[in-house]
């Protein structure tokens, strides 16, 4: 096992020089400065516990892929140690993983990465959207908007009923 210049393992495989699939035994997440929980390798090569990195990308900007800490490359890739994916895992590390995932398929899928998450996102948003338009103590602005759309709409309906019925249409 040797090291690049930036101080990343690489390991030799057939003659080719590629990242090390395991965190640096010696070393620790350079985010909360303990030992890696769910490590996970960005693109760049440098390692960092799973749930760290994504507080560290929902903290700094959740719309655009996170700037690696270390060297400032753009995270668009983070790929959990490969041990991970094989074990059994407890719910916490199952979240982590899941997270992991989305990231990726966020910021690695493009525009078709997005609007599947976005897709799979819709029955929890409709969900949210009627249970917000039920409860009569919600006070957010767009339920407010969506419930006086609804009153109009319904009373559009309703008038238009009256004027077929009463036209004789």
């Amino acid at each position: 096992m040797e090291t690049d210049d930036t101080g990343r393992k690489m390991e030799e495989l057939g003659g080719n020089k590629r990242l090390s699939e395991t965190p640096p035994d010696d070393d620790c997440c350079p985010i909360c400065f303990g030992p890696f929980t769910v490590p996970c390798r960005s693109n760049c090569g440098h390692w960092y516990c799973g749930s760290c990195i994504l507080q560290f990308w929902n903290y700094s900007s959740a719309t655009k892929p996170c700037g690696c800490p270390m060297c400032t490359c753009m995270i668009v890739n983070l790929m959990p140690e490969a041990s991970l994916e094989q074990q059994p895992q407890n719910q916490e590390v199952a979240e982590v993983l899941k997270s992991v995932w989305r990231y990726n398929l966020l910021f690695l899928g493009g525009a078709r990465g997005f609007i599947q998450q976005k897709v799979r996102e819709l029955p929890f948003f409709i969900k949210r959207i009627f249970q917000g338009l039920m409860d009569p103590d919600t006070n957010d602005t767009y339920i407010s908007e969506i419930r006086l759309f609804a009153v109009k709409f319904s009373a559009y309906i309703c008038c238009e009923d009256i004027y077929i019925y009463s036209s004789g249409i």
